[in-house]
């Protein structure tokens, strides 16, 4: 008997199959943040460098340092900045939670580090980099939390009927192969129990005819009457 989804089912199907696509869509917002993102910083952190010759030779002339906010810039963003996209790529990718609850906490407190050295003063000499790197970190943490929030729907929606593909019709397809998966082997010990039992009436019918025509030409003798 044909298989067929209920219009309650297809309804659910819409629903998830929607749900599908946003959580994608936030895996894909999140992962390209963190790449554009990671390159970027990093990019600003070696442009950085090329002020640093200068830095050194002006120390002499009595001016402050600049030098340790390069350094300091590309340390954070060279060992940050590719570890939170490691991070994302799993949970985007591979819908790997735990990554998510690590680059989270990481990307905040890696925030919370450079507003601590705002307040020192630390950023007092290149005000523009402490602005560059807040822009990262809070891009970090919004989209960070948004994909934590669709990898846990991702799993959620694995455990539903129908995941992936949320289509009824691919449902009853599969459903209905099922099915005739599992009567085929019934089928075939049919009409093998059918064959022999056809089998042998044809055996039984030929020693009927042969029984037939013996009795029809057969003369009776002496040994008949004995």
């Amino acid at each position: 008997m044909p298989y067929f989804v209920d219009k309650e089912t297809i309804a659910e199907y819409a629903r998830n199959n929607s749900l599908l696509k946003r959580v994608k869509r936030i895996n894909g917002i999140a992962f390209f943040t963190y790449l554009i993102g990671g390159l970027m910083i990093m990019a600003y952190s070696l442009v950085s460098m090329v002020g640093l010759s200068w830095d050194w030779i002006a120390m002499y002339t009595g001016i402050p340092l600049m030098s340790y906010i390069s350094f300091i810039l590309i340390i954070d963003t060279f060992i940050v900045a590719p570890l939170s996209f490691y991070l994302t790529y799993r949970v985007s990718i591979l819908h790997h939670s735990l990554s998510g609850l690590i680059v989270l906490p990481l990307q905040v407190a890696n925030y919370g580090l450079m507003i601590w050295l705002n307040i020192i003063h630390f950023f007092d000499r290149i005000p523009i980099a402490f602005t560059i790197v807040s822009l990262y970190c809070l891009a970090c943490i919004f989209t960070g939390a948004a994909n934590m929030w669709a990898v846990i729907r991702y799993h959620w929606l694995e455990d539903q009927e129908g995941f992936p593909q949320f289509n009824a019709t691919f449902e009853e397809y599969k459903e209905n192969k099922r099915e005739r998966e599992i009567m085929d082997p019934y089928q075939l010990r049919m009409q093998q129990i059918q064959k022999r039992s056809t089998g042998e009436m044809t055996e039984l019918g030929t020693t009927q005819d042969e029984l037939e025509k013996y009795e029809k030409v057969h003369i009776p003798s002496e040994m008949d009457s004995i």
